[in-house]
């Protein structure tokens, strides 16, 4: 695993995780747009784990961060030899980290970084351990999706709230924030795309807060959704399963 890193690390209060693959025409304003929306205040640290892009988004990161230099940011790029997926993308960079609350999210402008301070508000402020951007409640939307996705959406949904016992009404989300601390006893399976599937069950933390998003479809560069991640779930709902039988028997 090659580390670059282009600033000091600060005593972070926060990190932000973005798993790239592919993103070369959306990294650079994603970056941009996240620096924007941190107060001046705000020590933070952004994390880019690239699967070895083909389109070059680790160098065009890389690039950009020399050309801009920033006191209350500091950078980290995590360059995989592979594609090795979302949810081990994630983990890599937690494992780099050094904030005391991570956000996770994804660099297509599906998840809106305006939104990254009301995550960091109910943690730091209302004690939450987790809180998630939610599309199914009470102010949240998806806009630009085909209907199937929509419907294998809620389809996972359901399954994660039945099979598995799951009460939020987006256990599906990949736009996320939590304690870091919370997963620091927990091995991760790490399948597929649904990070916070795992961490809901394997925490079974009751401190879950969701606020409503509007997840945009991208508009720029390709969809990673494919049979593949409909099939990696199902693999982690039956490991998840397994987990908390074994876990209720023991």
């Amino acid at each position: 695993m090659n580390i670059s890193q282009e600033q000091h690390n600060f005593n972070n209060r926060l990190s932000i995780i973005l798993p790239t693959y592919n993103e070369s025409q959306n990294i650079v304003n994603m970056l941009d747009a996240i620096k924007n929306v941190l107060p001046y205040d705000l020590y933070a640290e952004i994390i880019i784990v690239d699967d070895n892009s083909p389109d070059g988004t680790g160098k065009i990161v890389e690039e950009h961060i020399k050309k801009n230099k920033e006191q209350k940011i500091s950078f980290k790029v995590i360059h995989r030899i592979n594609k090795r997926g979302l949810s081990s993308a994630i983990l890599d960079g937690i494992k780099t980290s050094t904030g005391k609350i991570i956000v996770v999210m994804d660099s297509d402008f599906s998840h809106p970084p305006e939104k990254i301070l009301d995550m960091l508000h109910e943690i730091q402020k209302n004690n939450y351990d987790v809180v998630v951007g939610s599309r199914y409640v009470t102010g949240g939307n998806s806009i630009g999706w085909p209907l199937s996705r929509k419907i294998i959406s809620l389809i996972g949904t359901l399954i994660a709230e039945h099979g598995l016992g799951i009460k939020i009404k987006d256990s599906m989300s990949g736009f996320f924030s939590f304690k870091k601390e919370l997963i620091d006893d927990i091995q991760f399976d790490a399948i597929g795309y649904k990070l916070l599937l795992e961490i809901l069950v394997k925490t079974n933390s009751s401190m879950v807060k969701e606020i409503p998003y509007t997840c945009i479809n991208r508009k720029q560069g390709a969809t990673k959704f494919n049979k593949s991640v409909i099939l990696d779930y199902v693999k982690l709902v039956k490991s998840l399963y397994k987990y908390k039988k074994e876990k209720k028997s023991s």
